[in-house]
């Protein structure tokens, strides 16, 4: 496989915003206590810019041309025949919303700190790992995702990991109409969880959800502490639903938010609106 052109697209760390940039007033007490808070702050950082500049060197020795990113300065991802993420999950999620085709590779910067499900290459294995993707040998995983459309007009960036709907006061009850299939119930909770296949060992899994295969078309739903008054059974709880499937959910709430893939990209919902999610059939193609 030949790629001629990568973008790295890395993340700025917790101390370069805190300490090297703002000199953030608390930060910098919590560091001259040594503060258990901030124990390894200086030492994560040092360990991710190491592991971006060992990315560039070894792309540098192999003669491909790169451009260097931080993650918050992302627009469409055209005309590159990789990106590759430095940091955890996070940093990957956010840049497949905006990766149009092309390759994603997810670099841990830091494997024994931070998040890496989507993360399977590190500074050590990255020669072996770019190199096999060079020759053709390369494992790339099709991630099925999904697409969110609100009020049928406005959609959303597709889902990889999961979906929160929630009342924007985590203490607030989240209200609202869930429509599977030809099951319709209105619905107290503390929010409701959807995701695709990769997403179904994250936070669905912890709400109760079954952990699906890697590669599979399906996804599901889970409602999070569901608030059943007495005498009243929700049939809709959470389902493993097939790859043409479609969930609706109507928001009866007026402060409400949907959070797509953690806590970075968020949609306002309005009492009224109506929030429709099915299977986007555009995987991402990832260097697994």
């Amino acid at each position: 496989m030949k790629i001629r052109k990568v973008l790295i697209v890395y993340k700025k760390s917790s101390y370069a915003t805190h300490v090297i940039d703002r000199q953030d007033s608390n930060y910098m007490r919590l560091l001259k206590e040594k503060n258990f808070a901030i124990r390894r702050s200086r030492s994560t950082h040092t360990r991710h810019m190491e592991t971006l500049e060992s990315v560039k060197k070894e792309l540098q020795q192999l003669g491909i041309s790169f451009e260097v990113i931080l993650r918050y300065h992302l627009k469409p991802i055209r005309n590159y025949d990789l990106a590759i993420t430095i940091g955890g999950d996070g940093t990957f999620l956010e840049t497949s919303h905006l990766l149009e085709n092309g390759l994603l590779m997810g670099v841990n910067s830091v494997p024994d700190e931070s998040v890496g499900y989507y993360c399977r290459t590190h500074a050590k294995n990255f020669h072996r790992k770019f190199t096999a993707l060079m020759e053709g040998s390369a494992l790339i995983q099709p991630l099925h995702r999904l697409q969110v459309t609100v009020d049928e007009d406005t959609v959303l960036p597709l889902v990889l990991n999961d979906m929160l709907l929630s009342n924007i006061n985590p203490a607030g009850t989240t209200r609202y109409v869930l429509k599977v299939g030809d099951v319709t119930e209105e619905q107290k909770s503390s929010g409701l969880w959807i995701s695709p296949a990769p997403g179904s060992t994250a936070a669905t899994h912890s709400a109760g959800g079954k952990v699906l295969h890697i590669g599979s078309k399906k996804f599901q739903y889970v409602v999070r502490e569901p608030y059943q008054p007495p005498g009243k059974c929700y049939q809709l709880l959470g389902e493993v639903l097939k790859e043409k499937d479609k969930i609706e959910i109507l928001s009866m709430m007026d402060d409400a938010s949907l959070y797509i893939d953690g806590p970075h990209f968020t949609h306002p919902i309005r009492r009224g609106s109506l929030v429709q999610v099915k299977n986007a059939r555009k995987p991402i193609m990832a260097v697994w």
